[in-house]
């Protein structure tokens, strides 16, 4: 372990190992707690600081890869560009700290909870975030590619530009969230509650949204190809100009649903039923290539290839 000094004089190796020791057992160690430490730089590899404590420290450019920081408590810290390859950091406190530019591929986060940090830019393809629970965070161009969101609680928090393809959010529940221009295509968003989320201009093609409440969101502008919109709550929610090309729609409410200017052409699925009751216009392109807007017995909820 490289020679880190502390601020109150105590090597930081020997910090780690009476940690190791209240980790076996309490009465014979004591808890790790960096209080405003520098630690840059730092190549740590595999360190094993699970419940430590970690606030207003700087770890910038640091290296923890394979490290087991679970249920550790973060608050306030930097680690901007840290290397964080693998780490466990589940069940861990996270607050009000900047990830930013982070390499966090194949981290494990879950059951872990992130309040009010920055996490834009940072590498985290193939993180393990089951039962997640995030709220007011920032993730703008992160790069969540095969990431695991089941059960996620996620509330307040900025996604947009982000890239989270083959991602899997199922029985998540969000809440004023922003994917604005992102990428998400095939990710998995069954069963999930969306709330005051907007994907305008995402990019979606292929996603998955079976028997998803997605009443009131905003999809303007979106690419929706083949998606799986299958038995979803689309009542309200906002299709303006977006792409639904061979999108399947059965069994989805559509009430009030808006669709002027979109392009519905081979959309699998809807019924006369449905579509009466979503809103259309004659920049419209309804699911057998012609335009709206939509009129009872007309046939156009037909997909021309059928």
């Amino acid at each position: 372990m490289n020679e880190i000094k502390l601020m109150n004089g105590r090597s930081f190796e020997e910090a780690v190992e009476s940690h190791a020791r209240w980790v076996e057992d309490e009465s014979t160690g004591s808890r790790c707690v960096l209080d405003r430490e520098t630690l840059n730089e730092a190549v740590l590899p595999g360190l094993g600081l699970q419940g430590a404590i970690i606030r207003g420290s700087s770890l910038v450019d640091a290296d923890f890869s394979g490290a087991d920081w679970s249920r550790t408590v973060i608050t306030d810290a930097n680690l901007q560009r840290a290397i964080l390859t693998a780490i466990d950091l589940g069940g861990a406190e996270i607050s009000d700290s900047d990830w930013s530019f982070c390499w966090l591929t194949g981290a494990v986060l879950s059951d872990a909870k992130l309040r009010g940090s920055n996490f834009r830019r940072a590498s985290m393809r193939d993180g393990r975030l089951q039962g997640v629970q995030i709220e007011g965070c920032k993730f703008m161009g992160a790069i969540l590619n095969g990431g695991s969101f089941h059960h996620a609680r996620i509330a307040i928090s900025d996604f947009s530009e982000s890239e989270f393809e083959q991602a899997q959010f199922y029985r998540a529940q969000m809440v004023g969230c922003k994917f604005s221009t992102a990428n998400g295509a095939g990710s998995n968003f069954s069963s999930t509650r969306l709330k005051k989320c907007t994907f305008s201009k995402a990019t979606l093609t292929a996603a998955k949204f079976f028997q998803s409440d997605l009443t009131g969101t905003q999809f303007d502008r979106a690419s929706l190809n083949e998606v799986d919109f299958r038995e979803a709550q689309l009542n309200g929610a906002d299709f303006c100009r977006a792409e639904l090309r061979n999108a399947h729609l059965r069994g989805a409410n559509l009430f009030a649903a808006d669709f002027r200017a979109a392009d519905l052409t081979n959309a699998r699925e809807l019924t006369a039923a449905q579509l009466v009751q979503a809103r259309t216009d004659e920049a419209t392109i309804l699911p057998n290539g012609s335009r709206g807007p939509y009129r009872r017995y007309s046939g156009a909820e037909r997909p021309a290839s059928a």
